[in-house]
Order: C-alpha cells, then sequence, then structure tokens
C-alpha cells in the first residue's frame, strides 16, 4: 500500500506559525527596542490549525492527496479520501533585556500545550469485483489490510509538554546615531536570530504524527536576518501612525532523518529496503517582506502614578493606552531537496514541495496600561493565509493571545 498520499506526515505537520521578534512596549513597529536595564517578560499562547494546502496553480486542496487502491489483477478497489486536519496549541515563552536603548537581546522558548492530527479518512468505492458480487466497502478494504497487520490509521495526538526550537534574537537600531534621520520620523534595524535545536522530529513510525522541530512548524528559519525601516507620519497623524518596511532572509539547515520501517503500519511505511537506514532533507530558505501600518486609536490619560514617580511628563512618554496593528507578509518557499538511495522517493516528496509562497495578513490589537499606573500589556493578534492565495504551501490560519509585563530591578 502507498503511504496516505505523497505528502505524508511532512504536510500532516504543518501547523502553526511563532511570531519571534523584539515586541515594542511603545508604539510598535519593526525597529522598537527596550530601554537600557529593561526586560520585558512576554507569554502568549497560539492556536494554529490547517486542513488545507495550496496547489501549483493556486487553488486549495486538502493537505494529503486522495489514494486510489488497485487489485494486483488491475482493477480498481477504490479511492482513500484524505481530510487531514492539523492543529497545535503552543506557549510561547519569551524575555527580552535592553543591552542600550538600540539594542536588545530576546530569547522565546515554544512549548506545546497540545497537538493532534485528524486523518478523517473517507472511502469511495471502485470497480466491481466478481469475487465479492460487489465493490469494495470501507469495511471489506480495511479488514483486507488487517489481515496483513495494517490498522486504519486514526487521530493521532502528542507532544504534549514537549518544547519546539527556542530562539536567540538580538535587535540594533542603528540610525540612533544619526539624530537628523530621528528628527524626521526615520528609524532602521537589523535584527539577527538563531534556533537552538530543542525540539524533535516526528515519530517515524506514525503516518501522521507532527514534531516541533522550526521545519515541522513551518513558521520561520533556524537563521536569519532583518533589516527594517518604520516612518513615523507628520501632520495631522503625527504621533498617531508609523509605517514600516521589512525585509528577511532565513535559513532552514539540512537534516538527516530515520527512515520509517513499517514496524507498527507495514504496508504504509516500510520504506527502507528501497530508500535506505536514513535519508537527507534540505528544506529550502524562507525570504521575503512585510509592511505594517501601526495606529494609536486612544492614548490615554497621562496619569501621575508611582510608575512615572509621580511626574505626569514621565507618564505622557509611556505608550498609548490602546493601539492597533494591520501588517502584509510576502513568504517566498524554496525548493526541497530529499535525498536517500530511492531517487523515485525523494521526487514524489519535492514535487509537493518545490518554490512557493505564501500572502500573510496579521492583525493586532494592544492594550497598554502603563499610563495608568499598571505595569501590563495585553494584545489579541490574529493571522491569516487563506484570504489571499499561495502556492506550493500550506494554508495555517492562528490566534494569539498574550500579555507582556515590563521589569527594571
Amino acid at each position: 500500500m502507498r503511504a496516505i498520499g505523497s505528502r505524508g506526515a511532512a504536510v500532516l505537520a504543518i501547523g502553526i506559525a511563532i511570531p519571534l521578534g523584539v515586541p515594542s512596549i511603545s508604539l510598535a513597529g519593526f525597529t522598537e527596542t527596550l530601554p537600557k536595564g529593561l526586560f520585558l517578560l512576554e507569554e502568549s499562547v497560539i492556536v494554529s490549525s490547517t486542513d488545507r494546502f495550496y496547489t501549483r496553480d493556486g487553488k486549495l486542496g486538502p493537505i494529503v492527496e486522495d489514494v486510489q487502491r488497485y487489485e494486483p489483477g488491475g482493477s480498481l478497489q477504490g479511492t482513500i479520501k484524505v481530510n487531514a486536519r492539523s492543529e497545535y496549541v503552543i506557549l510561547l515563552n519569551q524575555l527580552q533585556f535592553g543591552l542600550r536603548d538600540d539594542l536588545t537581546l530576546a530569547v522565546a522558548v515554544p512549548v506545546v500545550l497540545s497537538n493532534a492530527v485528524d486523518p478523517r479518512l473517507g472511502w469511495e468505492s471502485g470497480d466491481y469485483q466478481p469475487g465479492l458480487g460487489r465493490s469494495y466497502s470501507e469495511d471489506d478494504f480495511w479488514q483486507w489490510a488487517a489481515s496483513m497487520g495494517q490498522p486504519k490509521p486514526g487521530r493521532w495526538s502528542g507532544n504534549e509538554g514537549a518544547p519546539a526550537d527556542s530562539y536567540l534574537g538580538l535587535r540594533y537600531r542603528f540610525t540612533d546615531r544619526w539624530p537628523t534621520w530621528r528628527s524626521r520620523g526615520w528609524a532602521a534595524s537589523v535584527m539577527l536570530l538563531g534556533a537552538l535545536p530543542t525540539g524533535r522530529p516526528p515519530d517515524p513510525e506514525e503516518p501522521v504524527a507532527t514534531g516541533t522541530t522550526a521545519w515541522d512548524l513551518h513558521a520561520m528559519g533556524e537563521y536569519g536576518a532583518h533589516l527594517s525601516a518604520d516612518k513615523e507620519l507628520g501632520g495631522a497623524l503625527a504621533r498617531r501612525v508609523v509605517l514600516g518596511l521589512d525585509l528577511y532572509y532565513e535559513a532552514l539547515l539540512p537534516r538527516e532523518y530515520r527512515t520509517p520501517t513499517g514496524s507498527r503500519h507495514p504496508l504504509l511505511l516500510t520504506y527502507t529496503p528501497y530508500v535506505g537506514s536514513t535519508y537527507r532533507l534540505d528544506p529550502g530558505d524562507f525570504s521575503g517582506a512585510s509592511v505594517q501600518a501601526d495606529l494609536v486609536a486612544w492614548r490615554g490619560p497621562a496619569r501621575a502614578t508611582w510608575l512615572s514617580r509621580r511626574d505626569p511628563a514621565v507618564a505622557e512618554g509611556f505608550p498609548p493606552v490602546l493601539t492597533a496593528s494591520a501588517r502584509y507578509t510576502f513568504n517566498h518557499l524554496q525548493q526541497s531537496d530529499w535525498s536517500s538511495d530511492s531517487a523515485l522517493w525523494d521526487w514524489d516528496r519535492e514535487k509537493i514541495w518545490r518554490p512557493g509562497y505564501r500572502n500573510i495578513l496579521t492583525g493586532t490589537v494592544l492594550a497598554s496600561l502603563l499610563r495608568v499606573g499598571v505595569p501590563l500589556q495585553v494584545y489579541l493578534s490574529y493571522r491569516n493565509t487563506t484570504w489571499i492565495p499561495g502556492k506550493s504551501a500550506p494554508a495555517v490560519n492562528s490566534y494569539t493571545a498574550g500579555f507582556r509585563l515590563p521589569v527594571r530591578f
């Protein structure tokens, strides 16, 4: 039996987007850094799911292709219909520290709270079978598979409490050295990030298992660089609107994986005789650009509280009470490269993960209570990849809710 679709578990693993960065505690933007000596603790929960994949022609299809099964003599037994759905819930722990006013260090540690994949298998009957006096039913087919030691794949869940790949990030706003830029409302920065390999790959013996590495989550590369710029508008929009641009390149490094042996699913995952005991995967890198608009919806009162040392002028420099941001990201995906003892097996996977792209829309609402004497920010965010079509890429939507606590010792 062929594996459940040529995309297989490599696509079922896709489920989440981790928005690592150095979030601002002032008016949002791509170039914001923390004041020197300030810590920012951030906790957020990300709920992400997908049951669709963009094809080469930009149309939404199922994550896993249907599988046609044939009798040894050539007649069609039937078609396994696959409508798989993958879900992740992740707790993202972030801590940032202002090394200088223009230089911020960040660490992000994602932990999986829950992770499940439901293959949602169906069946479409095939040709008339003289031996049965009818076409194969779904029960007939899986009884036949069970007679050879192959169970019907069902809902899988796992990874609870497992860490995903962690990240270190460093952002430097280099335009602080040029007062002319600041006086004209411009800022520019560079951010470098790198992953710590704390995630784990999926169990190779489970056809719908997922993992927690950067490639499995498919949110960002393992190592990357971002060049960003923000422009605060003047005139009637002064101190109310910031426009930003971010250019980035993120690399996913080649890794070696253990080939499924078929020990639990002999008809689905017996690959080692022709693939080899291991295979190598270069997923291809990410690159692209984001544009963002940040709007101060309500600046709020500047109260003389303990946070501002009873000085209203200090409170006036705190973040607005309510801000909103809208972001568009173009995410280009490079060609994947699979390497094993079977060129046919390699191509069966490479043809799915061919060069493609995603169009990502993100909206965020942030409430900051610093101006009224409470050291707390809370936010809600929605990330969408289905409103604007993509190509050769999973269609993942996610919700994020979180809070930030600024602390200075």
